[in-house]
């Protein structure tokens, strides 16, 4: 069975462990040394080292900042120190308890301990005697630095430099032909790591009857104080140590974890006490004092009035009476009544002043609800309440009908009714009425009253009713129900989706193509769109061409057609909800394209009467010529086909030619389909 004596590094617990034994090493860092302290953390690897002695290893590993490389390495104890004899405990252990307990702990031919009921004994329950041993020595060995050092677990390094940190490493020197095992510890240190310790935090006092119990935080400095001393003072000045030994924790090793410790002092009542605490670390240091705390003690008062009767003799007033013991009439100077509307508070004064052999009282000014309570005031300024009674007078009178009613249905059917809260102090809850009509009898859907200002509603959205009504009534303690709320209509949202328009006929025309439609019949009809696409191209998407809240519109002109081809339509319906009808079936229709206009087609000719011929030119503007028929005649009249040539044809030179000749020349341009453009005319003399 392995055990760690959790000492500072390890806040004082007994823990059970699975890993190999090994030594538990902490440091403290001073200006100008270092102080080691050290401890075996199993019962039979403990005993072994203390027979084999510890070695100390010093490595510097860092000088003014910079890396020791390669790192020294310094043995600091030419022999491993073991155990002092016994002879050379007799002067500490005569002025000191836990040099006693851990010289018998090392040289001791037996050792027993029975402190049922004291911190220590509350460490374990050790029932083995190497076990027991092991226990206190380490404990004895944390509570004097000096009685440590003489068991050979301790050690202070005076050698130590400015400048430089040191990593110590502390090992078992276990002989070479023993296959025992301890692993060794190690610690960072260096006087560059000083620091100052720091003030204990978190001390408060509670003062009671003839004592007071003192608190502080241990659990946020144990890595720093393993022990407290508690000091008092009477003025605030000259204070002196109450406890002989140290206070620790002494906390079992389980999964709980105790963040504090307390001291309790008795001390006469009537008389200003000062406590404050200091803090005692592993390496026998005392640290500064924390803050002050004071008070003084107190005598207790023990009885505590018993309302027994209330009379109500009108609306607005009641008659308490009280019980309380006799033996308390000279410990108060009289009693106070308190109300309120709850029976947790809070109470307010509505009567002081009442003398200490009263046991009843008149109050006024009753309200719907009224709590009390009777209050014996303590001369010491101790207060001892009664229980509350309630007092409720006869009330007829019904809570204010609720208002600020809304609320709203979602598309699965739940309908959420909000209100204003009503203010009357008895109010019991509220009760919820629907109708499908309301001209109709309303019925109540809350079985019992309702607590709070909200309420959900479950209805089936698909039915023939378009709206459902609410009202509520508020209902206070007495079972007095108020008028009804002004009737509230929830509309049911629309999840019907309207009737697709009907498509009636089409034309295509030069401008493009123009579609009819018969409108949606649907009632909540707001909007028609119109979508196209390209009927050639496998990739398309539909397009909206235009949408129009005019329900009676029922014409488009597509005007946007550009190239000849098949273009699909579709519609669809919008109703108020944002719900849209199914798309009707498509619409296909062929486009062949605008006719040419006469301005788009430029025809013009040139004589040249040196080479003697007649060139002829034109441009199309945006359109796919298939031919061109040029025509050709004498004067005005008598146009005769005279070539054909292809849509590519930019121009063409005539030769065919008579001198002082008037000639009339003809373009026509034939594009697909047959559609031809108007016959272009120019007139040339050659």
């Amino acid at each position: 069975m392995k055990y760690i004596i959790v000492i500072l590094f390890l806040t004082l617990n007994v823990i059970r462990a699975q890993e190999a034994p090994a030594v538990q090493v902490i440091a403290r860092s001073l200006p100008e040394r270092v102080l080691l302290r050290w401890a075996v953390d199993e019962p039979s690897a403990w005993k072994k080292a203390n027979e084999f002695g510890f070695l100390i290893e010093r490595h510097t590993i860092s000088r003014n900042g910079i890396a020791v490389i390669p790192i020294e390495k310094e043995l600091l104890v030419p022999v491993p120190l073991k155990p002092e004899p016994l002879e050379a405990w007799e002067a500490l252990a005569t002025q000191e308890q836990n040099a006693t307990i851990l010289a018998q702990a090392l040289y001791g031919d037996s050792f027993e301990t029975s402190v049922p009921g004291s911190a220590m004994g509350s460490i374990y329950a050790v029932n083995d005697e190497l076990e027991q041993r092991f226990t206190f020595a380490l404990l004895a060995a944390e509570q004097n630095y000096e009685a440590a050092k003489l068991a050979g677990w301790a050690f202070e390094d005076a050698s130590v430099k400015a400048g430089e940190k040191y990593l110590y490493s502390i090992s078992v020197a276990i002989p070479e032909e023993m296959t025992l095992t301890i692993e060794k510890g190690s610690v960072y240190a260096g006087p560059e790591l000083y620091e100052e310790l720091p003030k204990p935090i978190g001390l408060t006092s509670s003062f009671g009857d003839g004592l007071v119990t003192l608190d502080w935080n241990f659990d946020l400095l144990k890595g720093i104080y393993t022990s407290y001393f508690v000091e008092r003072s009477k003025n605030a000045t000259s204070f002196e140590q109450l406890n002989g030994v140290p206070i620790f924790s002494a906390q079992e090793s389980n999964n709980t974890k105790e963040i504090s410790l307390s001291y309790t002092d008795s001390i006469p009542n009537k008389m200003n006490y000062y406590y404050r605490i200091k803090g005692k670390n592993a390496f026998g240091e005392t640290g500064p004092s924390s803050e002050v705390v004071s008070g003084m003690a107190e005598q207790k008062l023990e009885f505590t009035p018993r309302i027994y009767k209330k009379e109500i003799p009108t609306d607005d007033e009641v008659v308490l009476f009280w019980d309380f013991d006799p033996k308390g009439n000279d410990l108060i100077s009289g009693f106070e009544v308190r109300q309120s509307t709850s029976n947790k508070g809070p109470f307010e004064t509505v009567k002081s002043a009442i003398k200490a052999l009263d046991r009843e009282t008149r109050i006024l000014g009753l309200k719907r609800v009224n709590y009390f309570t009777v209050v014996a005031m303590g001369k010491n300024g101790v207060e001892r309440e009664s229980f509350p009674t309630l007092v409720q007078p006869i009330d007829s009178t019904p809570p204010a009908p609720p208002i600020g009613l809304k609320g709203v249905m979602d598309t699965t059917g739940i309908i959420k009714l909000e209100w204003t809260k009503n203010l009357e102090e008895d109010l019991r809850g509220y009760r919820i009425f629907r109708s499908n009509n309301q001209e109709l009898e309303f019925s109540e859907v809350t079985q019992t009253v309702l607590k709070g200002e909200s309420y959900t509603d479950t209805l089936q959205v698909q039915n023939l009713n378009r709206e459902v009504y609410y009202k509520i009534t508020a209902e206070d303690q007495r079972y007095n129900r108020s008028k009804f709320s002004k009737v509230l209509m929830v509309a049911k949202p629309d999840i019907t989706p309207p009737s697709p328009p009907v498509f009636k006929n089409y034309l295509v025309t030069e401008a493009g193509i123009q579609l009819n439609w018969i409108p949606s019949s649907s009632e909540d009809v707001v909007a028609h769109a119109l979508y196209r696409k390209r009927g050639d191209d496998k990739d398309a998407l539909w397009e909206q061409l235009m949408e129009t809240k005019k329900i009676t519109d029922s014409t488009y002109l597509d005007t946007s057609v550009e190239q000849r081809g098949v273009y699909n339509y579709t519609m669809v319906a919008k109703d108020g909800g944002s719900l849209e009808s199914t798309p009707i079936e498509s619409l296909s229709v062929v486009w062949q394209g605008k006719s040419l206009d006469r301005e788009d087609l430029k025809f013009s000719g040139m004589v040249d009467r040196e080479l003697r011929f007649i060139n002829l030119s034109w441009r199309v503007k945006d359109h796919e010529v298939l031919e061109y028929r040029l025509y050709r005649g004498e004067g005005e009249d008598g146009l005769k086909l005279y070539k054909t040539l292809e849509g590519t044809t930019k121009g063409y030179n005539d030769v065919d030619l008579e001198i002082n000749t008037n000639y009339t020349y003809g373009l026509q341009s034939v594009l697909s389909r047959g559609r031809t453009s108007m016959i272009q005319k120019v007139n040339l003399k050659y």
